[in-house]
């Protein structure tokens, strides 16, 4: 690859015209201008392109215009065309915090001759304040509080790859894949796979939008490709011995199996899955199996699909009917306690506000109180 500038920065843009503007500023507004600014168009409606095109003043801004076919292959696009000796992503919505951030990490990559440097990520609130990233102090992702190298393993779980710059051999022949969902850490575990080492900036470099709704996995495509993602990360970075971050992943995952009482989702993940990936993780497993399968039990509401469940879980009673009595006996018993919880709760707060009241009534009759009184009145 031919290298005319030092560092290419590529853009999706999708609809972006809210604040298209404020992320162009903050790339053309560094520091470091030896810089091309690669924007593929991804077939947006609104009044993207027009304003992609009123940044053309600037030579280093790059113009592609297609129709919508995804971030993904938006990104493979720039990649194809870019020239720097270090390729940045950034998000039509998101921003580079600080100007000086390109120079500085640029500086410390060429002074190491680093493959992948990497600086800190903070979310951006609707009314685009900078916010702290929780993930930091939960210890997902590392925090670079000074100049340093990690291994590729201490990184955290393989999300946030605009917050990293990449140099250009690295990352030749690695393209997102084509996916609706969770192309970004199959991109991002690959290129650690990759790396010996990543240095660290300390510098708060990127803004992400924080979406105020998230995308809802819809449609069977959809989850198919967010559960397929999983198991791809976890293949790349167990082959290339990233256990830790592999874990992690496997973790987070769980989590949101968990969290989400889906059939689809259960039988994909039966289907992507063999079991030896839940060996270090089985109470999880379990507990994702159970709470599918007995919900499904009221889904097919079929006795033929709870005799099935009554076999592999040992259930007691003998007939759909008198499980769902059950249930809703047990789902009513809970609820009373809540309610008792919920009065007791509301009688301690009473008591307490009498005390405060019989408090407050003490003070106010005194004769310090009484006396104090005037000089307010004075000075009120």
């Amino acid at each position: 690859m031919v290298q005319i500038v030092k560092i290419s920065v590529i853009i999706p843009v999708y609809n972006n015209e809210k604040y298209l503007k404020e992320c162009l500023d903050s790339v053309c507004n560094q520091t470091w201008t030896d810089i091309e600014i690669i924007c593929i168009n991804d077939g947006s409606t609104d009044d993207s392109l027009n304003i992609l095109n009123e940044y053309l003043k600037d030579e280093r801004i790059v113009v592609i215009d297609q129709t919508n076919q995804g971030a993904a292959i938006a990104r493979n696009k720039g990649l194809e065309i870019a020239k720097g000796e270090y390729i940045g992503f950034l998000d039509a919505d998101d921003i580079y915090i600080d100007p000086e951030s390109l120079e500085k990490m640029f500086s410390t990559a060429k002074k190491h001759d680093a493959d992948m440097i990497s600086a800190n990520l903070n979310f951006l609130t609707p009314k685009r304040e900078i916010a702290q990233n929780p993930h930091y102090d939960k210890g997902t992702f590392y925090y670079f509080t000074h100049e340093c190298k990690i291994d590729p393993d201490e990184y955290g779980i393989p999300f946030y790859f605009t917050k990293n710059l990449y140099k250009s051999d690295l990352i030749e022949n690695v393209r997102f894949p084509e996916l609706s969902r969770g192309e970004d850490p199959i991109f991002l575990s690959k290129i650690l796979s990759k790396v010996d080492e990543i240095y660290g900036m300390p510098i708060e470099f990127y803004g992400y939008m924080v979406p105020t709704s998230f995308k809802k996995l819809d449609t069977y495509s959809k989850k198919y490709h967010h559960i397929i993602q999983y198991k791809e990360c976890i293949d790349i970075l167990n082959a290339s011995g990233l256990f830790k971050t592999s874990r992690r992943y496997m973790d987070y995952m769980m989590v949101y199996l968990n969290d989400n009482i889906d059939w689809e989702i259960y039988e994909i993940v039966c289907e992507v899955f063999d079991e030896k990936y839940f060996q270090d993780c089985k109470s999880e497993y379990e507990s994702f199996r159970e709470n599918n399968i007995l919900n499904r039990i009221l889904e097919e509401n079929t006795q033929e699909h709870y005799l099935k469940a009554k076999k592999e879980f040992g259930l007691e009673p003998d007939s759909l009917g008198e499980y769902k009595i059950d249930l809703f006996k047990s789902e009513l018993n809970n609820k009373e306690k809540e309610y008792n919880n919920l009065l007791n709760e509301n009688e301690s707060l009473k008591d307490e506000f009498e005390k405060e009241k019989s408090f407050n009534d003490k003070v106010k009759g005194s004769k310090s109180w009484k006396v104090m009184d005037k000089f307010r009145k004075i000075r009120g």
